[in-house]
């Protein structure tokens, strides 16, 4: 399991990293273009905010995947070790349950509905903007599954 784990991980950073640069690049073009070259792009100012949604949702579910998300530690950081680790199964449940009914079931319910609707100056179907949302909520219940797995391997541990 942690073989593949890794595998998603690297091919997210891989993903993740180039999508990044590729938004620096059209930004960047976007800038010259408006400044200096007094002619804007239209298709790099649609193309970077389609590339935001696609890079946030994917780095939303890296971050549930390497456990690197916001987290409020007030309550974790007094707890005894077993009970830390029931809470944190809590959380992962959580993430999972979110991931299930609004990412994956919301998200292929929003691809359907747009997949009809062209955006301007891309000229592509707005579903695949939206597929943004079910792919990284399997992503996301692929690693809280993973997570989940790992803390009921430790709480036999500390029980």
């Amino acid at each position: 399991m942690d073989n593949i784990k890794n595998a998603v991980d690297k091919v997210l950073l891989i993903v993740t990293s180039t999508l990044f640069t590729l938004l620096i690049l059209a930004t960047t073009w976007q800038v010259i273009s408006r400044y200096v070259l007094q002619n804007p792009s239209t298709v790099t100012e649609e193309f970077v905010r389609f590339g935001l949604i696609w890079l946030s949702m994917l780095a939303a579910a890296y971050a549930v995947g390497t456990k690197s998300h916001i987290a409020i530690s007030l309550l974790s950081d007094r707890l005894t070790e077993a009970k830390r680790i029931l809470l944190d199964i809590f959380i992962q449940c959580s993430f999972l349950l979110f991931a299930i009914i609004i990412m994956l079931y919301g998200g292929i319910r929003a691809v359907s509905l747009t997949m009809a609707q062209i955006s301007p100056s891309l000229n592509l179907p707005m579903g695949f903007v939206y597929l943004a949302l079910p792919v990284s909520g399997f992503l996301i219940i692929f690693y809280s599954v993973i997570n989940v797995i790992a803390l009921l391997k430790a709480k036999k541990i500390y029980s």
